[in-house]
């Protein structure tokens, strides 16, 4: 693919980004605002496809299984987390471009993790978090590295690492905060919903011989599972996260030739309960920018409809790459089976 042009200043971007999280202004300021928006977004895909191949052949020196996928952020993740930020500007946003790997154990994680230490680029690792050592409150445990690129104009790229276990727990977030319409990642909604995604979290956590979150210390493993099966009870989990999902249709539709399409369009709707997926080869990009900013403006103030570009290489792994926007919680039902059962640890 070739690189997008930015075709704004920063100064214009920051505005944009200012007005967008405002609310909605005039239509004419809302559209031109999105379309800066989009451009600055659509910048960071070339570096992202970049960064996305050195991350494949990383990945592969520690697992063949190992799942690499990358996505540019949605407008009103963006938007959220300007609004949360006060002070945060979207030209200096660190994770609009966006990578993922995901390996089958905390293990091969650090593997992986070490390599990107040990490495040497042009570009300066900004900085790197460990959520799997020092979990987030809420239960989120991934590896973050921020980079920042040798490139004019300056911008950031995230890379995230985390295990097969770690990527149920976040689906489950997701998928759930999709259900309810609220941003569980954020800690908005049910407390008791919240409580049972922490409870999990931190049965995973003992699971992979890594550490529970604070607030569990005080617990025993059996007193802490014991917890978390009375909340799968009393929530009724298993039952509403089947019910939930099942409901949920796709349609795909692709313009790529074979099965390597290069991206994805994927259009969730929570009120008609249809997924609508459209595939796009590499050299369609500025294509599928510009579907993804048409639909971004049409749906801009709904609220049900959730919208994302994404690239896993191979569409057949997008499901594996992306449940949580295709309602897939099979495999977050399944552990939860076994912890009801007692067979999980």
């Amino acid at each position: 693919m070739k690189s997008v042009h930015l075709s704004y200043s920063k100064s214009k971007i920051d505005k944009a980004g200012e007005l967008l999280k405002g609310g909605l202004s005039s239509n004419d300021e809302t559209i031109q605002a999105l379309e800066i928006l989009s451009n600055w977004r659509a910048v960071h895909a070339m570096p992202l496809d970049t960064f996305a191949k050195v991350l494949k052949t990383r990945a592969e020196k520690i697992s063949a299984d190992a799942i690499i996928a990358q996505r540019l952020k949605r407008t009103p993740s963006i938007l959220l987390k300007l609004s949360n930020h006060k002070t945060m500007r979207l030209s200096t946003m660190q994770d609009i471009g966006g990578l993922r790997a995901i390996l089958a154990t905390t293990e091969e994680v650090y593997e992986l993790l070490a390599l990107y230490k040990n490495s040497r680029s042009k570009h300066s690792m900004f900085s790197l978090d460990d959520y799997i050592n020092q979990p987030k409150m809420d239960g989120y445990r991934s590896v973050h590295l921020i980079y920042k690129l040798a490139k004019t104009p300056s911008l950031f790229l995230e890379i995230q690492l985390r295990s097969q276990l770690q990527h149920i727990w976040a689906t489950g977030v997701e998928v759930f905060g999709t259900l309810k319409n609220s941003s569980f990642k954020s800690g908005q909604g049910s407390r008791k919903w919240l409580e049972f995604f922490a409870l999990l979290s931190s049965v995973f956590a003992i699971k992979e011989n890594k550490p529970i979150l604070e607030q569990h210390r005080s617990l025993s493993k059996s007193e802490l599972i014991e917890k978390l099966k009375m909340i799968i009870t009393e929530l009724q989990a298993i039952d509403n996260l089947n019910v939930y999902t099942a409901v949920y249709k796709t349609f795909s539709k692709t313009t790529a030739k074979g099965r390597k399409g290069h991206y994805s369009l994927i259009l969730l709707n929570s009120r008609e309960n249809t997924i609508s997926l459209k595939t796009y080869s590499a050299n369609q990009f500025e294509i599928a920018a510009q579907a993804y900013l048409d639909l971004e403006t049409k749906h801009f103030d709904d609220k049900q409809i959730n919208i994302v570009l994404v690239n896993t290489g191979d569409i057949k792994k997008l499901e594996e790459s992306y449940p949580n926007y295709f309602m897939d919680t099979k495999t977050l039902v399944r552990n939860l089976s076994l912890i009801m059962l007692g067979k999980f640890l």
